[in-house]
């Protein structure tokens, strides 16, 4: 699934029709994805460009785009240079995979300048380059500096040169075509999907005319078959016969937004696993140590024994024993060791304070391992959000690990009061909402929901708590709702997944722990088969 540069010929068109496109905003959804935010054809649109070594493209999308709320210095320098500038023109040189767009913007001074970026959509070469107009690049998103590529040097203050030109046969004038040869080789604009097309049509098609459908082709055909997905702008009828046709830049949007959204919950969520289950092991190490320490305090009684029946004996005041046998008081003899340097009585003194230092150490034993255990309660529930987590929610978990100290903290430079995300289903004329993290859960039972909601919750599973705005919620109703408790929760690949719920103010915060845990009563219990309903609309609030 690559692009090819006939489809971005294709693209580059369309685009062509919205010019001037004035840029609203820039932000950043992951290391490799761009986002203006844009005026574009009288309406407000994001411009997406991903420069993933495998997903890179660029699209108009109308999708909801999460952002880093620190970007990085790349997008703080295309912030200072592009902000309200106008896209006024975009080429492209024979039918390679990148774009050049030519930007107006003014500086500081409200001076008009001309700017250049190179929009550079070839695999793992993909790169964005802001060019000013003295052909000098200011910042990239990926530097190359000069012993990686002698030819072309990408960085700031370095001229800027163009890819190397493909010396090719443009495939839509030029008629010096070797069908033995590789048509990927000889031809511009070629992918190697396409020539498997083409190849396979001439079976029954003339070259001049596919090309003809190709040249004049405007739509985007998605072609499905098992787990394989290929699209281009005629259908790939060498693979299926079963194709989806879409407008081109919202075939894009639906290609890739699943794929872009695992790739920005990945640039978070892989270390936020690393960090969890790295916290998980040593909380495990540390129960299981604390627990074999527990064992050994277990036998304080047996120090304070030998103290009792050392002072029933003391009369024996004898010092340079290293061990005395005695009877203990169901008449059995005993052997208790000594330390030759002391006392009987003095020995016992030294059980005696051992047993008050097992006693006491006992009691902290049993505080830590609960400390411990409650930790690790809360780390595996953080692991199981994270399996469940989207881009929005990943963030939530990050900020949660950070106010609680698992990862370094960092001073954000946007003051502004993050909004908790929860999720929304309409059954009927109810309406289920549901959080998917502790932070969304917390937010939702305590300050979302009213006091005659219904509440639901997996029972002995950490997942999603859900509220349904009745008290008395029908047999559809509650059955749903388990149903989507049961299917965010740890219990999804199980059957008959317990569900409790009850009202709102039913419900307690546990003083003292983590957000997510709660205390719940006058609670039912409903058993749940999890099942996936494609018919319900989840939408975000």
């Amino acid at each position: 699934m690559a692009l090819d540069g006939i489809i971005l010929s294709k693209i580059k068109q369309d685009l062509d029709t919205y010019l001037p496109i004035k840029i609203n905003r820039i932000s950043e959804t992951s290391k490799t994805e761009i986002v203006f935010n844009v005026f574009a054809g009288n309406k407000r649109t994001n411009l997406i460009m991903s420069f993933h070594s495998v997903f890179n493209h660029i699209c108009l999308s109308d999708k909801n785009y999460t952002t880093y709320n620190d970007p990085s210095t790349f997008v703080m320098v295309l912030r200072k240079h592009l902000l309200n500038g106008f896209i006024y023109q975009i080429d492209q040189f024979d039918y390679d995979r990148y774009l050049i767009m030519h930007i107006k913007s003014k500086n500081e001074l409200f001076d008009e300048k001309d700017y250049l970026l190179s929009v550079e959509l070839m695999g793992k070469y993909a790169n964005l380059i802001l060019i000013d107009d003295s052909n000098k690049i200011i910042d990239a998103l990926k530097k190359i500096p000069p012993y990686e590529n002698a030819k072309r040097t990408i960085l700031p203050g370095a001229s800027f040169t163009y890819p190397d030109k493909q010396n090719k046969l443009n495939p839509f004038s030029d008629n010096e075509i070797d069908f033995d040869e590789s048509l990927v080789k000889q031809l511009q604009g070629f992918s190697k999907i396409l020539e498997q097309e083409i190849r396979y049509r001439m079976n029954s098609q003339k070259y001049e005319e596919i090309i003809e459908e190709i040249k004049k082709s405007n739509k985007l055909y998605i072609t499905k078959c098992n787990e394989q997905i290929e699209y281009h702008i005629i259908p790939l009828t060498h693979i299926s016969n079963n194709h989806e046709e879409w407008e081109l830049q919202s075939g894009f949007d639906e290609l890739y937004y699943e794929n872009d959204e695992k790739e920005r919950i990945k640039n978070i969520a892989d270390d936020l696993f690393k960090i969890v289950k790295r916290q998980i092991k040593h909380y495990q190490t540390k129960v299981g140590k604390l627990q074999e320490s527990l064992i050994e305090a277990d036998n304080m009684d047996y120090y304070r024994t030998c103290g009792d029946l050392l002072y029933t004996y003391s009369y024996l005041d004898k010092k340079g024993l290293k061990e005395i046998e005695v009877l203990d008081y169901n008449n059995e003899p005993v052997t208790i060791r000594l330390e030759p340097k002391y006392s009987i009585k003095d020995n016992a003194n030294r059980y005696y304070n051992q047993y008050q230092k097992k006693r006491k150490g006992k009691v902290f034993i049993e505080e830590q391992i609960e400390i411990a255990s409650n930790e690790l309660e809360y780390l595996n529930s953080i692991n199981e959000q994270l399996s469940l987590a989207n881009y929005s929610d990943a963030l939530d978990i990050q900020e949660e690990l950070n106010k609680y100290g698992y990862i370094k903290k960092q001073v954000s430079k946007n003051k502004k009061k993050k909004k908790v995300n929860l999720y929304q289903v309409k059954v009927d004329d109810n309406t289920i909402t549901f959080g998917k993290n502790n932070i969304q859960n917390d937010f939702l039972t305590f300050s979302f929901a009213k006091a005659n909601y219904t509440w639901f919750h997996a029972k002995d599973y950490h997942g999603c708590h859900l509220v349904i705005d009745t008290d008395k919620p029908n047999e559809k109703a509650i059955r749903t709702c388990a149903n989507l408790a049961a299917l965010y929760s740890k219990g999804r690949y199980s059957s008959s997944v317990p569900v409790n719920y009850c009202l709102v103010k039913d419900i307690k915060k546990i003083k003292g722990f983590k957000p997510g845990f709660v205390s719940i009563k006058n609670y039912k219990t409903i058993y749940i088969d999890p099942t996936e309903d494609k018919d319900l609309f989840i939408k975000s609030i």
